[in-house]
């Protein structure tokens, strides 16, 4: 035992040996606690911590019990002056229960770290329940290295000093993203974000309180905004948009609401999703009046298609997208499903290039479907889709209804030059997200489709590839 002792004793530390660079990188990988004590006991890589450019802090690493939670803001100053002092950081994400008794505090450290060359910033004035911590606007100022900015769990509220007759501290900074999570976002608020972040490309709404009208810019306004996301925020009964540079716009609720889209020239993409309503009729009838010029559109609906396309003709008809090149449905399968019902909306929109169905959920024999009025008996026999290229199908069943629908699109679509057919189920569900089901056919049923669908194209150069995956 003691010559082991001994041995150990002469063994080489290596973890001294490493060059600067790769201690640092450790450093950066090591949860901040960690990191923390670890460059407490040694001068080197106190000195080293200074170099650490992401630094995450919650009141897990600061406190010991939340009855202490109003030495959160001195623990943050500290920690920043002790071992971030001159340096700079690029990343910063502080999740911590911010007391409104330290709103002084707050903004102190707020100002400090603004000399640390912070990129991105993550604040989030609670650790697991709603604050009542209000953060002026202000602070968004303070720091004008940030480009990327999160805000959560707080009231935001206007420049306080405007209120009281005093001139706003407005420095100039290059915020291009940012996002609003949980946050009760009090009148006037917006604007006066929107007006001091003239470089801002991109707005996240999610899970918010806010007025119910949201306005996002205003008359004259020259916005560089380029994507716009809002989602489930209670309150907001209106959106109002004053962004001429707009491209994207994504809307998620429980019910749809009103949104002005008069002062959106750009606007290309669109992605909709309502819970609690099924909202084709809106878009191929209002909305498509409003977003005429729009290029691509994502919503979701719930598949009565026979029902809406007989609520739009007693409504005037279904509108055209004449400029729509990419539509893709997230279909919620329900006994009243009728993919061929489907076409009178494919030909509202006569330069579809791309076509995506994404059924989910898909527990209904569309087979069983009862028997209606035919729709497609009422076409133009000879109605072909002239610019349609590209149809992906997902989550497809070899059900009758199917078939049908797809022989529909093989046989009008004359420049048809691939068609994916997936037994897996997969749908967009905004900023960025994804949903998939994964599903497999049977090898009688993968046989059956493709003997049924194989030679079936109008067009001499289709492809149709066929993705079975095999769980």
């Amino acid at each position: 035992m003691s010559n082991s002792l001994h041995s150990g004793a002469h063994s080489e530390d290596f973890i001294s040996e490493l060059p600067d660079d790769i201690l640092a990188s450790i450093l950066s990988r090591t949860p901040t606690y960690i990191a923390i004590r670890t460059s407490i006991l040694s001068k080197r890589w106190k000195n080293l911590y200074k170099y650490v450019s992401n630094v995450s802090l919650s009141c897990d690493d600061l406190l010991r019990d939340y009855a202490s939670s109003q030495t959160t803001v001195y623990k943050l100053q500290r920690y920043f002056r002790n071992f971030h002092y001159g340096s700079r950081i690029r990343f910063v994400s502080l999740r911590c229960c911010i007391p409104k008794r330290s709103a002084h505090q707050f903004e102190q450290l707020i100002y400090s770290l603004g000399n640390l060359g912070i990129e991105e910033l993550h604040l989030w004035l609670s650790c697991n329940v709603p604050s009542d911590f209000a953060l002026s606007c202000e602070y968004i100022s303070i720091i004008p290295s940030v480009t990327f900015l999160v805000l959560g769990s707080c009231l935001l509220h206007a420049n306080l000093r405007e209120k009281f007759g005093m001139e706003p501290r407005v420095l100039r900074h290059a915020l291009q993203t940012m996002e609003l999570r949980g946050v009760t976002v009090l009148p006037g608020s917006l604007e006066f974000v929107l007006s001091t972040c003239l470089r801002l490309r991109s707005l996240y709404i999610g899970q918010c309180e806010t007025p119910s009208k949201l306005c996002i810019g205003w008359a004259d306004t020259d916005l560089e905004l380029k994507s716009l996301v809002v989602e489930y925020c209670r309150g907001a009964e209106e959106i109002e948009i004053y962004a001429t540079n707009l491209q994207t716009l994504e809307f998620q609720g429980n019910k749809m609401i009103y949104i002005r889209f008069g002062h959106t020239p750009l606007l290309q993409s669109l992605y909709l999703s309502i819970e609690s309503e099924n909202i084709m009729a809106h878009v191929f009838g209002r909305l498509a009046k409003d977003v005429s010029s729009l290029k691509s559109l994502t919503f979701d609906c719930k598949g009565d298609f026979y029902q809406e396309s007989q609520r739009l003709m007693r409504m005037g008809g279904i509108e055209k997208f004449s400029k729509l090149g990419r539509l893709e449905l997230n279909v919620n399968c329900m006994p009243k499903t009728d993919l061929l019902a489907l076409p009178p909306f494919l030909q509202s929109c006569p330069l579809l290039q791309e076509f995506h169905l994404n059924v989910y959920d898909p527990t209904y024999d569309y087979g069983e479907v009862k028997e209606r009025e035919p729709i497609m008996d009422k076409l133009p026999h000879r109605y072909y889709h002239l610019n349609l290229k590209k149809v992906n199908i997902c989550g497809f069943d070899g059900t009758e209804n199917e078939m049908k629908f797809l022989l529909y699109i093989l046989k009008s679509a004359i420049i048809l030059e691939e068609m994916v057919i997936s037994s897996s189920a997969k749908s967009y569900r905004g900023y960025g997200r994804w949903w998939e089901l994964k599903r497999s056919w049977s090898e009688e049923t993968s046989e059956v489709i493709q003997r049924r669908l194989q030679d079936e194209a109008v067009s001499s150069i289709a492809q149709l590839i066929f993705e079975n995956n095999v769980i």
